[in-house]
């Protein structure tokens, strides 16, 4: 073989194993993007076409893709399939519901490289389309996925304790401003932290938590329940946990307006961009010294998560 081809192949070897499960990224505290499972069926499953009379049988194959920062558990999610009148395919309703059975793992940064989250599949077999029909009839075909899921927030705000410093000094850093939140990889998000003096050794937080994937919609995470309907109640709730701040050698609570008792927050659509979002107020103590610094931040969003999927099918009528 000729030695210009040979390099070149050699060459193509090398740049698909390196890019095969690992991306490079540097100066990111996390991966980044805005979903946390990608969910899509396996190629023929559930098929294009299929019979009347259960005549031919098929298969419906979820495939799920972590392409987020929060591991998800097997006991942590479930696919239901939807469009279907389960009696008329030989099952039942329970039939058609299924936990994702094993952990699906995050993506990960590892030494400046991204290392590709898990993929899982979930399979519902033996499906057979019982009723004969007189001519061909269009089916759709759902699959709605549910799953918990965690969003990881950091930041760095400045500190410092009285007005003249806050207001006037721009030494080392600045109070007021944007301070700019790096999300893990997640739909829901903190898209602004925007911080202010407020007077008497203590600092404002405005935060603005934003639903940033492409998923139908999110509950509080108390329970694994993704019932769209406008009775749930604990639709559109994220619970928020800031982890305390080191200030000056003391762990400092954040402290927020609008959180319930129990720790959520209910994110509501914009009207402009049909976006749904939540501004939070909160305050920081940070007195004690006359130093000034930067010190990180970080707060946790925890919500169950709802994404759905679909295909055409046709079910074709078969003469006796």
């Amino acid at each position: 073989m000729n030695k210009g081809l040979v390099l070149v192949v050699i060459l193509c070897m090398i740049l698909f194993l390196t890019g095969c499960g690992t991306q490079t990224a540097t100066g990111s505290t996390f991966i980044g993007g805005k979903d946390g499972l990608k969910a899509s069926f396996l190629t023929g499953s559930p098929p294009d076409k299929t019979t009347d009379g259960g005549s031919s049988g098929f298969g419906i194959v979820v495939k799920l893709e972590n392409v987020g920062e929060n591991t998800v558990a097997g006991t942590d999610g479930y696919v239901e399939i939807w469009g279907l009148e389960p009696g008329a395919y030989g099952k039942t309703t329970a039939d058609l519901k299924k936990p994702f059975g094993s952990d699906i793992r995050s993506a990960k940064m590892n030494s400046g490289n991204v290392l590709s989250g898990g993929i899982s599949t979930v399979a519902f077999d033996g499906l057979k389309y019982m009723p004969i029909i007189q001519g061909d009839q269009p089916q759709t075909v759902w699959a709605n996925i549910c799953y918990k899921y965690k969003t990881q927030v950091a930041a760095q705000i400045c500190v410092k304790n009285n007005v003249e410093q806050a207001l006037n000094s721009k030494q080392l850093c600045e109070v007021e401003g944007e301070k700019n939140p790096q999300n893990s990889g997640a739909p829901i998000q903190v898209t602004s932290l925007k911080e202010t003096y407020a007077g008497n050794g203590t600092i404002g937080l405005t935060l603005v938590l934003s639903h940033e994937g492409t998923g139908y919609n999110f509950f509080k995470d108390d329970k694994l329940d993704c019932r769209n309907v406008e009775s749930n109640s604990d639709a559109g709730k994220v619970k928020v946990k800031f982890t305390d701040v080191q200030v000056f050698g003391r762990a400092r609570q954040v402290k927020c307006q609008g959180i319930d008792t129990d720790g959520y927050v209910r994110l509501y659509k914009e009207t402009d961009s049909g976006k749904a979002t939540y501004t939070l107020y909160c305050t920081l103590d940070v007195s004690g010294s006359d130093n000034v610094v930067e010190v990180p931040i970080g707060l946790e969003l925890s919500y169950v998560y709802l994404q759905t999927i679909s295909s055409p099918m046709t079910i074709r009528h078969i003469s006796q």
